[in-house]
């Protein structure tokens, strides 16, 4: 189990060893995990805030828009200020001094296009997952915290040392803070004194909380297909709960995902699985728990976690 660390003194450590990379560097290439949420957003839109403060150009790499990042993205995608590029344009952006960062995942496999990986030799890694069987080798810096509720939280820490005077959009607050939002249910799980700090100072930002909670609505459809997958959970012992969705829902893995989450708000459940079926027929299985179960480890024995 990680233990909260109460001092900030390696997020500036972090922050001053960022600082001459970027400044190094003839452009900066930004990278999350493949079908990116809310936090893997917010984080690589903070640190994209970090690069152009050092003048640098910077790209986020972004190959398909999902449902979980749809109503975020709208507010970046019409505004030239922000450039994103596919897997495949980032692949030819690689110069001899590039720089890459990667956020929200440490598993090489999971990015959105490994193959930069090996294209680049100097790669920042920035991620708060628990380690799991792969690891992103020889980074030139690396902040993984486990401890953290969000990448977004590792990523405003970072943004609050960068510079003496820390200049954030207040849309680019909100993306921070709807990625913390989504990581801690809300300011409910593994929700530390850090976390209420780096919220502090997205509020101070501008960061709207209204607006946050508006990029979490639902349509009636997906709101009727999560109650679906609620009704046709089956509960076994120790409070395990299993259900699944339905083939021919669109985004199913989002609203699996949710969907899990929500059945643990039931009464005598601590576990719970949703599996669900993409449209490839790829099978996706979201596991969630109150903390007593390490649905990680259960999931990768079956290729997951």
């Amino acid at each position: 189990k990680a233990v909260e660390k109460r001092n900030r003194v390696k997020a500036r450590i972090i922050a001053h060893g960022l600082r001459p990379l970027i400044d190094e560097a003839s452009n900066v290439i930004i990278m999350g995990h493949k079908y990116p949420d809310m936090d893997c957003y917010g984080s690589a839109i903070g640190i994209y805030r970090a690069v152009i403060n050092r003048g640098k150009d910077a790209h986020i790499v972004l190959t398909g828009v999902n449902e979980a990042i749809k109503s975020v993205h709208k507010m970046f995608s019409d505004n030239p200020v922000y450039h994103f590029v596919t897997g495949e344009q980032a692949v030819n952006l690689v110069q001899k001094d590039t720089l890459l960062v990667i956020v929200d995942t440490h598993r090489p496999s999971y990015t959105e296009r490994p193959e930069l990986l090996e294209k680049i030799s100097r790669v920042v890694l920035i991620d708060h997952h628990r380690r799991g069987t792969e690891f992103v080798e020889n980074t030139a810096l690396k902040y993984h915290e486990p401890y953290a509720s969000s990448t977004c939280e590792l990523v405003t820490e970072i943004l609050q040392y960068m510079d003496n005077k820390v200049t954030v959009e207040k849309i680019e607050a909100e993306a921070l803070m709807a990625g913390i939002a989504v990581d801690t249910k809300n300011f409910t799980f593994k929700t530390g004194v850090r976390t209420f700090e780096a919220a502090s100072l997205l509020r101070r930002f501008g960061a709207d909380t209204t607006v946050v909670r508006q990029l979490f609505q639902d349509d009636l459809e997906t709101f009727i297909a999560k109650s679906t997958i609620v009704g046709s959970a089956k509960l076994y012992e120790h409070g395990i709960a299993i259900s699944y969705c339905l083939e021919d829902i669109p985004n199913a893995q989002l609203i699996a995902a949710q969907a899990a989450d929500e059945l643990l708000d039931i009464r005598g459940i601590s576990t719970s699985f949703v599996i669900s079926v993409n449209k490839d027929q790829l099978i996706f299985i979201s596991g969630r728990s109150l903390g007593d179960v390490n649905v990680q480890i259960i999931l990768e024995k079956i290729g997951g976690g």
